[in-house]
Parts: structure tokens; C-alpha cells; sequence
């Protein structure tokens, strides 16, 4: 315990007030980022939304506590088994992992005997999501406390007002109950929109922009064969010429191959080992696609912008006038770094086989996920080795 919050206590203590540690257990990467913004503004919301006599004292820890774990009711006795030796009154665990109950998204899971809850971040979505997240957590610690209900249902977490009706369509939260399980409450959402918010939340939370400077090579290979066209007198006569829908289609497919490429590169895309994995499968490979997708669009976008503005700065009327047969314009310039950056992108995709499989996983995966893909992997190669050993047993016998 610091100096601080022993002051804090001991001034509590002589106002006659009540002091309760709330600590934020978070996962690593995106998880901690939202825990540690939470803290400072933590407590005096407590106070204003929750029970003003009571001295919250907001704490946070970045611990993997749930490292092999995926079940939800693992994570959360994981959690409780965590919080059980701190000085913790109530514990909320952050997670980027996804989790569902049958087809239903989980937002949160509450275990008042243990005085602990879990939260999602992924079933948030991928917007507003700080204000979401701090929302829950104060109607959580108002429920563990015993102050209130928590009340996540019918979207009234939501940070914006909203009417009844639009409430419910926009976060359709439901209240379940899991039979003997220790939790005693699970927020879950819908199936339609609740999946679809699910999956926008994992790639939010992948943060696929990261991957403009984490796939370096890649990166470098965009731009140098940018500059290289840039220069081509062929490339201006080719682009004054094509019309906008060539244009577009040309960088769309230039993006679609770069994905597909780094994909089968970097063996990015699972396969379902069983028919209960389906459907699971299917929402980590969609994340996968849609996270490279955005991330591989970042970095064109800001190869188009270096492009143009190199060509504004080298290429005079002067020496594109003779090649075009009238002085270059803006749009000349705009329509040559287009097809410059979708031509580059197909050579970065040549250039993300370079990056190790490693340095592309940091760059497109969050913490838990790149977890989880070590662990299917390790999996893979133990099942691998036990069938090369019975191959060899019955060949020796």
C-alpha cells in the first residue's frame, strides 16, 4: 500500500467513512490501456453515480491471470482465485477475449459470493468504447457493493441517452442465469446484432493501424516501388488514361491480394478441428480478414498521401508537360498516386513475406489473441508429434 492511500484510509477512517478497494485486473496490451485511464477518473464517479460516503479506492494490475484459459466460468474462478490474495474488496477483470454463452455474446459475468465480475471488451463494439466500459464498471461495483443492480439490460449503459425503444435496439443486453455455475449473473447480447458488435469489437481491439509500422518490410517495399512508378513516364500516360471505376478496382484488388498474401504466408487463417469450432472458426477468421483489410487500407492511404506529395514536389509541369501533351493539374497528380500506391501494395505484399511470422502477428493481433493462436498451435504440433509416434510404432511393429 502507497503512502497516498494510507492517508486516504486514515482520513476516512477519522471522517467515519467507509473505505472500499475496488482494483481493475486487466490483460496486457488494449486491456491495461483502458484500465489505466479508468483509474483516475474512477473514484469520483463512484462517488457522484454510486455512494458518496463511501472513499473508493480505484487500483489496477496487469496480469495474463487467465493465460490458457477460454470457458467463461474458468476465467472468472481464475479471476476470483486471483483477487483473493490482494487487499481488494471488489475486483473487475478486464479481457479482450471473446466470449459467448451458446451463440449469445458476453459482455459480463458477475460472482457476488466472490465479489468479483468480468467484463468483455470485445462485446462493446468498437466505439465509445471507454465511456461503455466505465459506465459497466460503475453499475458493476454498485451491484457487488449491494448499493444496486447493476442493470446493463436494455441498453442503459449505453454514455447517450436514448429512448426505451431505441435502447433496446441499439444495445439489446439480456440477463441470463447458468444453473449451478458460481456466477449469479451474466449480461449477454443478442445473436444477430450482439455478433456483429462482437466481431467490430476484435478487430477494434486488434487496433489493425498498428500494422502500417509493425510490418516494416512491407511497409518499405510499398514506398519504394511507389517511388520507382512515380518517376515512370508510362505510369503518367497510364493514369491520365484510366477511368475512375479501372482506378478503383486496381487498388481494391491490390489490397485483396496483399490480405490474401499475408494470410497464406503467415498461416493466419484457422480451420475449424471439429464441428462444435464452426462457427467460432469463422468469427476469428472474419476478424482476421477485416483487422489486415483495415490495416493494409491505413497503410495505402498513407502511401497515397507521401506519394502525392512527392510528386507535387519532383515532377514539374516542366517534365510531365512534353509526356502529357498539356500541363499536368491536380488531378494528374491525384490519379498518379492512386495508381502508384494500388501497383505498390501488390509489391508489399511480396515484401510481408519477409516480415517473420512472429512480427506480423504483433502487428495484426491484440495480447489474448496472439495467445490464444500460440496455444492452437502448440496443440497442433503435440497432435502432429503423437501421430508421427503411433506412424512409427506400427511400423516398427
Amino acid at each position: 500500500m502507497t503512502d497516498l492511500e494510507q492517508q486516504r484510509r486514515a482520513r476516512s477512517a477519522a471522517e467515519g467513512r467507509r473505505t472500499l478497494v475496488v482494483g481493475l485486473l486487466a490483460d496486457p496490451d488494449t486491456p491495461a490501456e483502458v484500465a489505466a485511464r479508468l483509474v483516475d477518473d474512477l473514484p469520483d464517479v463512484l462517488g457522484d453515480r454510486v455512494d458518496s460516503t463511501i472513499t473508493w479506492d480505484v487500483r489496477t494490475m496487469t496480469d495474463p491471470v487467465t493465460a490458457s484459459v477460454q470457458d467463461p466460468e474458468e476465467v472468472l474462478r481464475a479471476v476470483a482465485d486471483q483477487t483473493a490474495h490482494t487487499e481488494w474488496d471488489i475486483g473487475i477483470y478486464l479481457t479482450d477475449l471473446p466470449m459467448q454463452h451458446g451463440e449469445q455474446p458476453i459482455l459480463a459475468d458477475l460472482d457476488h459470493d466472490r465479489c468479483v465480475a468480468g467484463l468483455s471488451l470485445p462485446g462493446f463494439g468498437p466505439f465509445l468504447q471507454h465511456h461503455k466500459v466505465r459506465n459497466a464498471v460503475v453499475r458493476l461495483v454498485a451491484d457487488l457493493a449491494g448499493v444496486s443492480d447493476a442493470g446493463l439490460e436494455h441498453g442503459r449503459h449505453h454514455p447517450i441517452r436514448l429512448g426505451r425503444a431505441a435502447a433496446r435496439f441499439l444495445q439489446p443486453v439480456r440477463v441470463v442465469r447458468a444453473g449451478r455455475s458460481r456466477h449469479t449473473r451474466r449480461y449477454v447480447t443478442t445473436p444477430g446484432r450482439g455478433r456483429v458488435r462482437l466481431l467490430a469489437g476484435m478487430v477494434r481491439t486488434n487496433e489493425p493501424w498498428r500494422l502500417v509500422l509493425g510490418m516494416r518490410t512491407a511497409l518499405a517495399a510499398v514506398l519504394g516501388t511507389s517511388a520507382y512508378l512515380t518517376i515512370n513516364s508510362t505510369i503518367w500516360l497510364l493514369a491520365t488514361r484510366l477511368g475512375a471505376a479501372k482506378l478503383a478496382l486496381t487498388l481494391l484488388v491490390a489490397v485483396a491480394l496483399m490480405v490474401a498474401w499475408i494470410i497464406g504466408a503467415h498461416h493466419l487463417w484457422e480451420r475449424a478441428r471439429d464441428e462444435g469450432e464452426r462457427e467460432e472458426t469463422v468469427l476469428y477468421n472474419a476478424s482476421t480478414v477485416l483487422t489486415l483489410s483495415i490495416g493494409v487500407m491505413v497503410m495505402s492511404a498513407t502511401v497515397f498521401v507521401l506519394t502525392l506529395f512527392g510528386s507535387l514536389f519532383f515532377l514539374e509541369p516542366s517534365v510531365m508537360a512534353p509526356t502529357l501533351g498539356r500541363p499536368p493539374t491536380l488531378g494528374d497528380h491525384l490519379v498518379l498516386a492512386w495508381l502508384a500506391t494500388g501497383l505498390a501494395t501488390v509489391a508489399g505484399a511480396l515484401g510481408s513475406g519477409l516480415d517473420s511470422e512472429d512480427a506480423v502477428r504483433r502487428a495484426a493481433y491484440g495480447y489474448r489473441e496472439r495467445q490464444r493462436r500460440d496455444e492452437i498451435g502448440e496443440d497442433d504440433e503435440d497432435d502432429q508429434g503423437e501421430d508421427r509416434d503411433e506412424r512409427a510404432s506400427l511400423s516398427s511393429s
